[in-house]
């Protein structure tokens, strides 16, 4: 069953308040707000640490042509850009 943008946002929040270590506070945030930069302010560490704990979130790879300014210029476009991975990956699966 594919998810919404929505529940893919609220996965990618949880990772944010609970996955990294220093937790982000996700009160102020909003689908529009920006990831990287002046957004959510994650340093080059905390990136990563949440590079990995979406991947371990979705069971996903984010390789290097997936870390573009474009899939993480909001969690908008960070979860439509997920949703798109997963049901590539189910399509994948199913054609197995």
């Amino acid at each position: 069953m594919s998810q919404t943008v929505e529940e893919i946002q609220t996965r990618i929040q949880k990772v944010l308040s609970e996955g990294l270590s220093n937790p982000v506070t996700i009160d102020n945030i909003d689908s529009e707000t920006a990831i990287i930069e002046k957004g959510v302010g994650l340093d080059s560490v905390a990136l990563l640490e949440f590079v990995v704990g979406l991947e371990n979130e979705f069971g996903i790879l984010l390789d290097d042509s997936s870390l573009t300014v474009d899939n993480f210029s909001s969690f908008h476009a960070l979860a439509k850009f997920i949703q798109a991975k997963l049901n590539l990956q189910a399509s994948e699966k199913n054609a197995a």
